[in-house]
């Protein structure tokens, strides 16, 4: 008896190039599908638009004393104190303008205890 040879497997590019193809298109698709689920679809017109640049009024009481509060709680007091126009000029996204807060702005986050968490 003689030796048999080895067959040797010749892999197929194809197959190859196409596995990551498959991973990318099963990603795009289990996302596209929480998004469709929990109803934040990009490009829909029905996003959140923000309200950034709506602000018609401005926050009037001052910031909160940043030694009041300890770790980042008082760098942000402290940032809020020193750039205030800034933050008087920025939409709060925690829906702080709704009741009970009716805030005016982020700035007005500072001004009270609610920056703290």
């Amino acid at each position: 008896m003689g030796k048999r040879k080895k067959k040797q497997k010749i892999s197929d590019p194809v197959k190859k190039n196409l596995s990551p193809l498959l991973w990318i298109i099963a990603a795009v698709a289990v996302v596209t599908a929480v998004l469709a689920v929990t109803g934040n679809l990009p490009f829909t017109g029905t996003e959140d638009k923000g309200k950034s640049f709506q602000l018609t009024e401005k926050e009037t009481k001052p910031v909160l004393d940043p030694s009041m509060f300890t770790g980042q709680t008082r760098a942000a007091y402290a940032a809020a104190k020193k750039y205030p126009e800034i933050l008087n000029e920025v939409y709060c996204y925690c829906y702080c303008d709704e009741p009970p807060f009716h805030h005016k702005s982020l700035l007005s986050c500072f001004t009270d205890r609610h920056g703290a968490g």
